[in-house]
């Protein structure tokens, strides 16, 4: 079974008058409240997906400074010489 249009139809279609449609008031002030607040939201996901990106990069940075103040630092972690207590890069054994 064909999906396709029927040819009366096509014909009945291509015969019609074309007709123009007029805009009135009420329409220009609903097309302008429509742009108005279009605008609006893509202002609001443009500043969000601002913060987001600039959040994701500030915890990314954390973490890169993070990471390489624990390899100079002191505490517990899992060093050349085994888990334990570390001062810089000497185990403490007691």
């Amino acid at each position: 079974m064909s999906q396709s249009f029927d040819p009366k139809d096509l014909e009945e279609i291509c015969s019609r008058k074309p007709t123009k449609f007029k805009m009135k008031k009420a329409d220009y002030k609903e097309l302008g409240r429509n742009t108005l607040l279009g605008s609006v939201d893509l202002v609001f996901g443009a500043l969000g997906a601002a913060v987001l990106t600039v959040g994701a990069l500030n915890n990314n940075n954390k973490a890169i400074s993070k990471s390489e103040s624990d390899d100079l630092g002191y505490g517990y972690k899992d060093g050349n010489q085994g888990y334990g207590y570390y001062f810089g890069d000497i185990k403490d054994d007691d």
